[in-house]
């Protein structure tokens, strides 16, 4: 049976209920009628896995396509059902009347592993086949020596017939229907041998099929959208290319992401009599060139509470489409606990409103990013920084990041490195500390570890970079990629 969810609900859910598969929605932001892409993740069979599913969706998001994951049934299930499951869910997107619109003729399927062979079963058998297939190491063959024995299990059972693993081995099934194809794999991988995608592509060449076969030489199962492994991560970009050949992604339709800061005064952008104080959000911006567009709310002396009740992430959302980033760094002001409009206990309303700012992006599709707030430049007596330089607020922001599989960027951690590298007096640079009647701004000189001057927010600026192009989490791949194109062809 097929349960559709069209706002993600129970997304944190890992399986949907006994005999029941579950369509969740990824449509994009436009009036425009667009290709829909179906994923089907990984697992075996027996579980689902997560980085191939919600991750892929949104990827496919910024190319402009309509995508949904398919939380179909695993462990004790029925084969017929299951392949039912997904024919309805093709038919569902080609047919079922939606607030956004669809090319019914273009609705393709995308599956990992043990959800590639679910795939490329449908494509082979069903009679509601996709329009294009593309495969990521899948299980093809249920027949020895090449068969992902927990697959074939999980799938058939114990001792299955040699007709059941003939009828279900995908290269044996293909006809002159099978639509197009791409596949990739590595010739080293444990789990489902390199043979399973050589055999399809053997069989789709046959029957004379259009494919494209790309065969990395190592790499683990199981790698998704590949962050961990930048060589074989160039499927992303030869599927990208291919996906533009078979006229789902148009050049002119592609979307550039917005990359909206949520913050306070360490990232906001400063007037002009307030320089050369500046926040590390103005400098931003450099970094992407035009691949991104930063749309910076950070805003002067705002904590979550202050923001939220100002209706400023109200605002963000009015231009928020899917696809894009909300970026969320606060504690500096949740921690003044002298002021009651913007005070927020740390293990209670500071958690509560981050994840209202997390739930905000993931509703409309987009891609949510806690930073934690940059520290203070504070050593103590002993020549270290003070861990708690901006209190518990970075812990507390850690712990929901984890709690909510959101994207962390630890720019706390990030900023006392470096200035614990640069020492109590270099790092002074960074921060705003003139003498009298220097600045204008200024006649009485500042003295602020707090609050960046032009160096240090282009410092902290390159930190936050940085962190992006390290982080392992399969959400900002895209956002990884397009900093990589600026850094190879230079920033604007």
């Amino acid at each position: 049976m097929l349960e559709i969810c069209p706002n993600n609900e129970r997304i944190a859910q890992e399986v949907s209920p006994k005999g029941t598969s579950s369509l969740f929605l990824y449509p994009v932001a436009t009036h425009e009628a667009r290709p829909f892409i179906l994923v089907l993740p990984g697992g075996g069979y027996h579980h689902l896995a997560y980085h191939e599913g919600e991750p892929v969706a949104k990827w496919l998001n910024s190319l402009g396509i309509h995508a949904g994951v398919l939380k179909y049934q695993v462990g004790d299930f029925d084969a017929s059902s299951q392949l039912t499951d997904v024919e309805d869910a093709l038919k569902w997107i080609r047919q079922a009347p939606k607030d956004w619109c669809v090319i019914s003729q273009q609705v393709g399927l995308v599956g990992f592993s043990a959800g590639g062979h679910l795939a490329a079963t449908v494509a082979t058998k069903g009679n509601e086949k996709p329009d294009l297939l593309l495969l990521s190491y899948p299980v093809i063959s249920f027949q020895d020596p090449y068969a992902h024995e927990g697959s074939r299990w999980h799938f058939l059972g114990e001792a299955p017939s040699v007709e059941a693993t003939h009828a279900f081995s995908a290269h044996e099934q293909v006809t002159s229907q099978t639509p197009p194809t791409l596949m990739w794999t590595t010739a080293d991988d444990a789990s489902v041998p390199v043979e399973n995608s050589l055999l399809f592509a053997s069989a789709l060449s046959a029957k004379k099929i259009p494919f494209e076969l790309h065969v990395f030489e190592a790499g683990r199962h199981g790698l998704g959208l590949a962050d961990e492994n930048p060589h074989c991560q160039q499927w992303v970009r030869l599927a990208t290319n291919w996906l533009k050949k078979q006229h789902y992604v148009k050049e002119e339709c592609k979307m550039t992401p917005t990359l909206f800061i949520a913050g306070d005064s360490t990232a906001a952008i400063k007037g002009a009599a307030e320089k050369p104080m500046s926040g590390w959000g103005e400098y931003f911006q450099a970094f992407f060139g035009s691949s991104v567009h930063v749309d910076n709310r950070a805003i002067n002396g705002r904590s979550t509470k202050s923001f939220l009740a100002e209706g400023r992430l109200a605002n963000i959302e009015q231009d928020f489409q899917a696809g894009d980033y909300l970026f969320i760094q606060f504690g500096h002001n949740d921690e003044k606990i002298e002021d009651p409009t913007r005070y927020t206990h740390p293990d209670q309303d500071y958690r509560h409103n981050l994840i209202r700012f997390i739930e905000s992006a993931r509703i409309r599709g987009g891609i949510p990013v806690l930073l934690t707030s940059v520290s203070r430049r504070r050593f103590t007596a002993d020549g270290n920084l003070d861990p708690l330089a901006v209190g518990p607020y970075p812990a507390a922001m850690r712990q929901v990041a984890a709690e909510t599989e959101t994207p962390l960027i630890d720019i706390f951690e990030a900023s006392q490195q470096l200035y614990h590298t640069l020492g109590e007096q270099e790092s002074m640079k960074l921060f705003m500390h003139l003498p009298e009647k220097v600045h204008p701004n200024f006649p009485n000189g500042v003295a602020d570890d707090t609050h960046f001057s032009d160096i240090g927010a282009r410092q902290i600026a390159g930190l936050v970079t940085e962190a992006i192009n390290q982080s392992t989490a399969s959400t900002l791949s895209t956002l990884k990629q397009l900093l990589k194109g600026v850094r190879e062809h230079g920033a604007n």
